[in-house]
């Protein structure tokens, strides 16, 4: 396959983003230094003008008590029937996190956690559904780790939300929600270093660029540059990343916004090091090597991804009460990767036969939506009704070749590495393929409340309608894959008082099959699942603690397992069940104190399989208890105005490691790490030191297949930001 880099849109991205930044040279050679945004009056009507949007106006220190993506409609999450936590931008930069799963492991029964490029973030004992302003993510599986810098709040909801954005996982969601232009000028520089020759600067510049007669135009443009090596043996990152926004302002009731998104990524990375795994006595047992461990060859071992992502909404309020909004985005990404696997273990413990793999993938994504939402009132009732459509298109070129290499054998104990040479394909594990998806989905969802609100409810239902083909370069064979899908959802919450609320909901969800390996050679039905929750919010001390807590069982079916009728064959018989309870906080004691606290019980199991060996299995990287803890005490006052110090642990506990064979089923043991933070702010300079793991524990993150994953070493980073 042809390795493309977009030049095209490399030039493109770079040409607009270059316009915004000179633009905003120019503007601040004739505009007053400004301090970082503060809330305005012109920020809040954009919160006005729009009901989809929230603002972080309104929160309290690290208290957010708004969210969107649970219903697409800007509500107190009070009145939400379902969990979710909101992580604002100030914890984001407070915690120093570098990744979605940095930020997101400070919510309840969040797990998972990767250093292979990708966030592999488990939610409720199930894989993560990614959205990006409420909208299905254009490129959410680029293989690489999100940039952080473009995200204002990153939103964890709990649940299928099926209904809403389709294709749904049981466990829940997690919603980017990218940085806004503002009407008020601020410039941020950013610089970074810290251990394993960590180096980054980040620009961050927005405010008013023209007024072309009544439309008000406003910018927002970032752009960053890393340059990383890692505490793992020859891995490193570079990355280049920009992104642009324009918002026009046409009239007071009609807004436009246009973002452009260009990210390149250089890196080499690990997976780990291996499990003893072919004696049964002795299987998940770290073999004895060092967390640093590299399994590749660096002379071989490379992966590059490159993606460009655009995306513009038009909202146009009618009146108070009707509001429509239309979205389309398009994503572009390709991604290669080549690398030296290490196969299964063989008879002697520290020989492992290995192979390289290519895998180049490329694939684009259109994205489309329309919605009307409506508020008014019918008899007693009073309603928000959201209805829409979307669409979703996407293509992927992608392919596996997989190639023999010499030496075969790869001794962990005494590893060689240069001296790697490629040899022959082997044709027997070859894919090539193209798979086209068509997604068009019309839903609809109302939440109404009687008795002035005090009982709310939200009913809505979706249709998914699909249609997918895989063609195999390999075999000449096209497998078509249409599917339709109704999900239903309900939601009933009682406001006890202004401070309370008790509610109780159920969704259902569903993700589309793949492959047909069944006896009559056709694709497997839908794997389908049902939530149910039970829980409680409160707000107390004048909005100062806001929290909630949460029960819930979570099913998953028509999963594949192995039909005994037909040996070589499966069935889509199989069940997973996930069953736990949680608590979230968040504490603003005081002006200077912030606390976020988050507790998780959980236990995901195979509840049906052809496998009797398999049923009451726990899945793998689920932790049946968790729990994080972050506090930062700020003085405002004094001889010390303007230090900060920031406090955090997270616990994981024990959880089960892959498997690929029954009954190869061996715990992962859990781990606490301790994160710090040490700022001082004067005037428009600010310093700041983050550290990782502060006591050095070795620990591992996750348990892939065969291979461990060891979590970051102590490592420590330097930021100086200065506000313009």
């Amino acid at each position: 396959m042809k390795q493309r880099i977009f030049p095209a849109w490399n030039f493109a991205t770079a040409m607009l983003v270059a316009g915004l930044l000179s633009a905003a040279g120019l503007r601040a050679q004739t505009t007053p230094a400004a301090r970082p945004a503060e809330p305005n009056k012109d920020k809040d009507d954009l919160v006005n003008l729009s009901p989809f949007v929230v603002s972080d106006t309104t929160d309290r220190g690290y208290i957010a008590t708004r969210a969107s993506g649970a219903t697409k409609i800007n509500t107190p999450m009070i009145e939400l029937p379902h969990s979710i936590q909101v992580l604002n931008s100030e914890f984001i930069a407070d915690t120093g996190s570098a990744t979605v799963f940095q930020a997101a492991r400070y919510a309840s029964n969040v797990a998972g956690g990767s250093q292979r490029g990708d966030d592999a973030l488990l939610i409720r004992g199930f894989a993560v559904t990614r959205l990006r302003n409420g909208q299905p993510y254009a490129q959410q599986n680029a293989f690489t780790f999100d940039e952080m810098a473009a995200f204002d709040r990153v939103e964890v909801i709990k649940g299928a939300s099926a209904v809403l954005y389709g294709s749904a996982s049981p466990g829940g969601l997690i919603n980017l929600v990218d940085k806004r232009p503002l009407p008020k000028q601020q410039t941020s520089l950013s610089l970074m270093a810290g251990s394993y020759s960590f180096y980054k600067a980040l620009l961050d510049t927005t405010g008013p660029a023209t007024k072309l007669g009544n439309v008000e135009i406003n910018y927002r443009a970032i752009a960053a540059y890393e340059d990383s090596e890692s505490w793992r043996t020859f891995a490193f990152r570079k990355r280049s990343y920009l992104n642009g926004a324009l918002e026009f302002r046409l009239t007071k009731d009609t807004n436009l916004l246009s973002r452009i998104e260009y990210q390149r990524d250089k890196l080499k990375d690990s997976y780990g090091k291996p499990y003893i795994w072919f004696s049964p006595a002795n299987v998940g047992t770290l073999l004895n090597i060092p967390d640093e461990f590299f399994r590749g060859d660096p002379s071989i071992d490379k992966k590059r991804v490159a993606r460009f992502i655009w995306d513009t909404t038009l909202q146009h309020r009618f009146s108070d009460s009707w509001t429509a909004r239309a979205s389309l985005a398009y994503g572009d990404a390709f991604s290669s990767r080549t690398e030296v696997f290490i196969s299964a273990q063989g008879a002697v413990i520290n020989l492992f036969p290995r192979f390289t793999q290519y895998i180049p993938r490329d694939e684009q994504q259109w994205v489309g939506e329309v919605d009307l939402l409506g508020k008014f009132k019918l008899g007693p009732t009073s309603h928000q009704l959201l209805a829409g459509v979307n669409f979703y298109d996407q293509e992927i070129n992608d392919s596996n070749l997989r190639y023999n290499v010499s030496p075969s054998l790869f001794d962990i104990f005494n590893p060689v590495y240069g001296s790697t040479t490629v040899g022959s394909e082997v044709t027997t594990t070859r894919r090539v393929a193209f798979t086209s998806s068509k997604w068009r989905s019309p839903f609809i969802q109302d939440q109404f409340g009687i008795w002035d609100d005090k009982l709310q409810f939200i009913v809505g239902v979706r249709r998914d309608d699909l249609k997918q083909s895989v063609k195999s370069f390999v075999t000449g064979v096209t497998t078509p894959n249409n599917q339709h899908k109704v999900s239903p959802r309900y939601g009933v919450l009682w406001r006890v008082n202004q401070e309370f609320s008790v509610y109780a909901s159920y969704n259902e969800s569903f993700t589309p099959a793949t492959g047909a390996g069944s006896v009559q050679g056709i694709p497997f039905p839908s794997p389908t699942a049902e939530q149910t929750e039970v829980g409680t919010k409160f707000e107390l001390f004048n909005k100062r603690l806001f929290g909630g807590i949460a029960v819930f069982e979570n099913s998953r079916r028509n999963l594949t397992t192995v039909d005994v009728l037909n040996p070589g064959f499966s069935v889509a018989t199989g069940e997973v069940t996930s069953k736990g309870g949680e608590l979230d906080l968040g504490v603003s004691v005081t002006k200077d104190w912030q606390v976020i606290l988050a507790v998780g019980f959980q236990k995901a199991t195979t509840t049906k399989d052809n496998v009797p060996a398999n049923i009451g299995l726990e899945q793998p990287n689920v932790p049946n208890q968790s729990g994080s803890l972050w506090t930062k005490y700020g003085f405002s006052t004094g001889g010390m105005k303007g230090l900060n110090l920031g406090f955090g642990v997270t616990y994981v506990g024990d959880r089960a490691g892959v498997r690929d064979s029954v009954p190869r089923s061996f715990a992962v043991p859990g781990y606490t790490i301790g994160n710090a933070l040490i700022s001082y702010s004067r005037g428009e300079n600010k310093f700041s030191l983050n550290v990782e793991n502060l006591t050095d524990e070795r620990y591992i993150m996750n348990g892939q297949a065969r291979l461990a994953d060891p979590g970051e070493h102590r490592n420590f980073r330097l930021t100086y930001t200065r506000n313009f």
